[in-house]
């Protein structure tokens, strides 16, 4: 697997870079996206207040690991937090980019740099069975299927990348 920078429609770089603080309106924006909100484990909408808080929050927490990704602009973020011993993945794209292949690509480049600078074993993933989308993108990025388990009273599929050793 090439956990390099990526190329998009053979032209453009996906390329990853940390969070910040400006940043929050656009999370927030993507995090509202009616789709993201109902393959959400939550699909309340966000409300503007909680999202800055809970934004600058994880911007500081080093039990989270934020990055956004861009070609040019941002397309997408991927956010791992270490919750119970487990290091959780996050992904969005942001709705004009969707269907493009970039999901996979996202998964792929910022794994890598968790699995490769951050000496974790593995990363774990929580997906609603009905988002099809994120499945795939996760499946051709290398995740392998565990089973299901339930996650915030839903039902979930529960997927891992393990560190090549």
């Amino acid at each position: 697997m090439n956990y390099n920078s990526v190329f998009i429609e053979g032209a453009a770089l996906l390329r990853l870079r940390p969070a910040r603080a400006s940043d929050c309106r656009m999370s927030w924006e993507w995090a509202n996206d009616p789709l993201l909100r109902s393959l959400s484990f939550s699909s309340d909408p966000i409300p503007w207040n909680s999202h800055v808080a809970w934004f600058e929050r994880a911007l500081q927490d080093p039990n989270v690991q934020f990055y956004i990704a861009e070609s040019g602009v941002p397309v997408g973020l991927a956010r791992f937090e270490l919750e119970n011993g487990e290091t959780v993945i996050s992904v969005s794209i942001a709705r004009e980019y969707r269907r493009r292949g970039l999901g996979r690509e996202l998964i792929e480049l910022a794994s890598g740099r968790m699995l490769n600078d951050n000496g974790i074993a593995a990363i774990h993933a929580y997906i609603k069975p009905e988002n099809a989308a994120s499945i795939s993108a996760f499946a051709a990025a290398g995740y392998e299927q565990l089973g299901e388990v339930e996650v915030k009273g839903a039902r979930s599929l529960h997927l891992v990348l393990r560190r090549e050793r």
